[in-house]
Parts: structure tokens; sequence; C-alpha cells
């Protein structure tokens, strides 16, 4: 993978940055804009990461993580270049009303918008943490432990520790070459996936409770009572909805997140041709073909049947990868 020519010259040749992740960030836009961050700190630029949401705690051992700032903290600016990580569009990282001299753009989400000045959208990578690695190394950056960390958890992330359909011989390459860095896989992979608390579990169960299955789809929900019932936190349903795809006739699944009075945030995941994104589209959100959400509002029932109907008999038939 090579990045734009144009991308690097200039961010070589400018000095001030803003680095800014989707709302509700994940490993994937973590690790790439923090990796992103002190490589261009390392070769003498001004560099911030900002996020409008908290750091959640699954990923706290991330190198510099609590340099992260929040997004209140962003002001316009004449003489600052923003860079959006792993989203392509302002609202998806609460931003629209802040101003910049210039604004790039580095993803790899099928949903595009036309947004940023120079844009590198490559849908096809398994990850932003690979495309970000590449980048690095085009800047003619040594890839120090910190930033090899950042970078093998976000591209761990988003292929599921090299366990989804989207991971590709280069993805494997690139990893290899950050474990000679000093990444520790095993390391990594207990605190993604062994590292709950019991409130967590406990929220769990109870999502798993109101599971329903139509069709071949899964829908659960968890509402704001469930989260004070149990204690758990909002960002400790992440990878919740991975847990329904499990059954071997389900083609999608959904998870509906409450975060207001009759606001939704869902969750979509599929397995073998079925292109979720598309689906959440629909609904005014996107995502990756396996991958996707939006944000809906109204009751549960209408909410799960909206969904249904997007749906189109998508998950009528059986079958998986």
């Amino acid at each position: 993978m090579k990045p734009p020519e144009h991308l690097v010259s200039y961010l070589k040749e400018n000095d001030k940055f803003y680095i800014v992740p989707h709302m509700f960030p994940d490993g994937d836009a973590l690790g790439s804009a923090l990796a992103l961050e002190s490589a261009l700190c390392t070769i003498g630029k001004k560099a911030i990461v900002f996020s409008r949401d908290p750091v959640p705690d699954m990923f706290n051992f991330l190198p510099e993580a609590s340099r992260i700032a929040p997004i209140s903290d962003l002001k316009s600016s004449e003489d600052a270049v923003l860079v959006l990580v792993d989203c392509n569009a302002p609202n998806r990282a609460d931003i629209e009303r802040v101003k910049f001299k210039y604004t790039i753009v580095i993803d790899h989400h099928e949903t595009e918008s036309s947004f940023g000045d120079i844009r590198w959208v490559v849908p096809k990578s398994p990850a932003t943490g690979l495309m970000i690695y590449f980048l690095i190394k085009s800047l003619g950056v040594e890839i120090s432990g910190a930033i090899a960390l950042n970078l093998y958890a976000a591209i761990a992330v988003d292929t599921g520790i090299f366990r989804y359909s989207n991971t590709t011989a280069e993805s494997l390459t690139v990893a290899a070459d950050l474990i000679s860095k000093g990444v520790r896989p095993s390391f990594v992979a207990d605190r993604l996936h062994n590292n709950w608390t019991e409130a967590k579990f406990m929220l769990l169960k109870h999502m798993l409770n109101n599971l329903e299955i139509q069709k071949n789809t899964a829908i659960c929900f968890i509402t704001s009572d469930m989260l004070k019932r149990t204690g758990a936190k909002p960002e400790d349903t992440e990878n919740f909805v991975n847990f329904p795809i499990m059954i071997n006739t389900i083609k999608v699944a959904a998870l509906f997140k409450e975060t207001g009075k009759d606001f939704w945030k869902a969750s979509l995941r599929s397995r073998g041709d079925v292109n979720v994104a598309k689906i959440a589209e629909k609904l005014g959100g996107g995502g990756h073909k396996n991958a996707a959400g939006f944000r809906i509002t109204g009751d549960i029932e209408t909410s799960k049947k909206a969904l249904m109907e997007s749906l189109d008999g998508i998950g009528e038939s059986s079958g998986g990868d």
C-alpha cells in the first residue's frame, strides 16, 4: 500500500496538526491517531489528538492514550491542519463548527463523504492503522515500540485479531514487523478480550436475555436502566454485537444501545456477502460491508421494525462465509 505523494509532502511541509478520530472511538481510531501523532512529533511537528469521547477502559493500555485532549479544547485555527482519522466526515467526529487551514481525511470506511482537501480513503484496507503504518514509513519515521503497539492494536481490533474475512497477507506481514519492534500479541489479546469487569459480564447477560431472532437476523438491545442496574459503563458494550453472530444460522446481528429517551445507537455485524453498510446507509449511517452502524429515534419496537424493513429480506437465506 502506497500513500499519495501529495499527502506525504503536505505532512512534511506543514508544522501544526490536530488529529481527530470518530465519536465513540474504537481501537483502530485511537491506535491510528496516537501512532500518527507520535510520528509527526518525532519529525518536529506539533500534533495533538482530540476526541469527543473519553478513551474506553479497555484501550487505556495504548501508549500516550492519557494525552488525548477533549474536543471542547479544539478551537478553529488558521494555521492548523485537521486530520480526520478512521472517519471521513466532520459530523462523525462532532466538529462541524470548527474551521481549519486545511483538512485531511485518512479512512477505510466504505461510506464516504466529499469532505477533505486531501482524501486518502481505502475501503479495501482492513484497518486505518494499516494505512497509518505505510504513511509513517513514507515519512521516514522509525517505528518505535510505542508506535508499534498502537498500530498493532489498531489492526488487531478491526481484523478481530486476524479472524475476520478482511484479514490480508499484507496485514499479517505488517503485524509481524510490529511484533519484531517489541509488540507482544498475547498482551494485546489479553487486554482486549480477557479484561472484563463483573459489571460488564452481567450487562452481557442482560443483553442476551432479550435476544430475539427474526428469520436469520439476531436483534438485542441495552437500555440505560440495564447500565444502572449492573453498574456497567456505556463503553463496556464494545463488541457485544459480535456474540449473536456466533450462531451459525445468523447472517445479521444488531445491537441497539439507548443513548437518551427514545434515542438509539445501533451496531450491525454480518457474515458472508451481506453488506450491512448499505443497510446502515438507508437509516442515515454507514460503515463497512460486515460492520456498520446508525442512529435512530423511536421506541425499541419501532426501531427494530425499521431495521427489519431496511433488510429487504436479505437475512432470509441461510448460510455463512
